[in-house]
């Protein structure tokens, strides 16, 4: 089957799950591309990347947003053209409405079996993302993205969803699509990539880091991702050092906030994929403070496969995974994620770090999620 996995951008990191997918396919024996817009650390124009193809152009942010709008258009609309006309694909996969919007102007798509992955509403992300936006602005915005995500998933043949926090979400954005066009596929990792390796003296050195008590986290740094509830949080637990790898907008006032509160915290900037495992296990505690909007938490399956525990704020999925490992914190709020953690550090429970890892290999697992994925890809195609 020749599959082509279409997103709005792609990027070392931000798109691992997405490539994880793709390059297990590959792998499973189909012929699989990418189309996407990309920075400066995305994939050239062409290049074979662990057998898949990808087909990309210059991500512009610099754009006004009705330039950028139309730019995303033409160049997915040509983009697939070109491609589509070398490689007659069977299948299309959408991962964001915009993208979605650029491939279906052109004819040739029109006929192309379609599954529409909703990693989470878009009008919802943009509001979480622009807190303060104008009325008129944020009404004009959402319904925009409203309207254009609806026409992506009334285009396609299936909707993916990771989670049942994201399932209703869906439903509750567009109450009009059927149940049985959901199905949900949850996050998943390569459990041979992310396992316990090494000590965590050794992993830490990597890093330059100490031997004191370590929480950990690994987001986008804008508000949505709570990271300055983590800082707050480590200002009541002393000791605690917390390191934040990641790179985003609000990095130099997070960095003030640490400062002002004496809080030990190390930023890392951007995290290679490939560093990743060493990272996770160079800590005690994983943690992920979300204020919003959290689909799954890839971030937190990763590190307890690595065999560090994680916890998070009740927010989103967060509940779904770790919940049943009782790893939450009582609200989102910066004195309850403290009491989380002066409570993991005063237990040191040491039969944690295993059950974490068998919980991620007995519901995570890239082998045996690809397999579900794989049908679901497959009948859609056939019909």
């Amino acid at each position: 089957m020749k599959i082509l996995h279409v997103h709005d951008f792609f990027a070392p990191g931000n798109s691992r799950f997405a490539f994880d997918m793709d390059r297990l396919l590959a792998a499973r024996g189909h012929e699989v591309h990418v189309q996407a817009a990309v920075a400066e650390l995305g994939p050239a124009d062409g290049a074979v990347i662990e057998g898949v193809a990808f087909h990309t152009y210059p991500h512009r942010p610099e754009l006004p947003a009705s330039k950028r709008l139309a730019y995303c258009n033409e160049m997915n609309r040509s983009t697939f053209g070109a491609a589509h006309e070398r490689h007659r694909f069977d299948l299309l996969v959408f991962n964001q409405p915009l993208c979605a919007q650029g491939v279906n102007e052109h004819p040739a798509a029109k006929p192309l079996p379609k599954v529409y992955w909703f990693i989470s509403p878009w009008a919802a992300e943009w509001k979480a993302s622009n807190p303060e936006a104008h009325l008129v602005s944020r009404l004009f915005n959402t319904s925009l993205r409203n309207r254009m995500e609806e026409l992506a998933i009334r285009s396609s043949d299936a909707v993916l969803v990771e989670s049942e926090f994201i399932r209703r979400e869906l439903k509750a954005h567009h109450r009009k699509v059927p149940d049985s066009k959901v199905t949900l596929i949850p996050g998943a990792v390569d459990l041979v990539k992310f396992r316990p390796d090494g000590t965590r003296s050794s992993n830490r050195a990597r890093f330059g880091l100490g031997a004191e008590p370590l929480a950990l986290t690994v987001r986008r740094l804008v508000e949505r991702m709570g990271i300055d509830l983590l800082i707050r949080a480590a200002a009541e637990v002393p000791g605690l050092r917390v390191v934040i790898g990641g790179d985003g907008p609000l990095r130099g006032e997070l960095e003030t906030l640490a400062k002002s509160l004496n809080v030990p915290a190390t930023f890392l900037g951007y995290v290679k994929d490939e560093d990743l495992p060493a990272l996770y296990r160079a800590a005690d505690l994983f943690v992920l403070p979300t204020r919003a909007l959290e689909g799954f938490g890839l971030v937190a399956i990763e590190a307890m496969a690595c065999g560090t525990p994680a916890m998070g704020t009740p927010v989103g999925a967060i509940p779904e995974v770790l919940g049943p490992l009782k790893l939450l914190f009582d609200d989102v709020t910066p004195q309850a994620i403290a009491g989380g953690l002066r409570r993991f550090f005063a237990e040191k429970d040491d039969g944690l770090p295993d059950r974490c890892r068998t919980h991620v290999a007995a519901h995570y697992d890239w082998s045996k999620v690809i397999s579900k994925l794989e049908a679901v890809l497959v009948e859609v195609a056939r019909r």
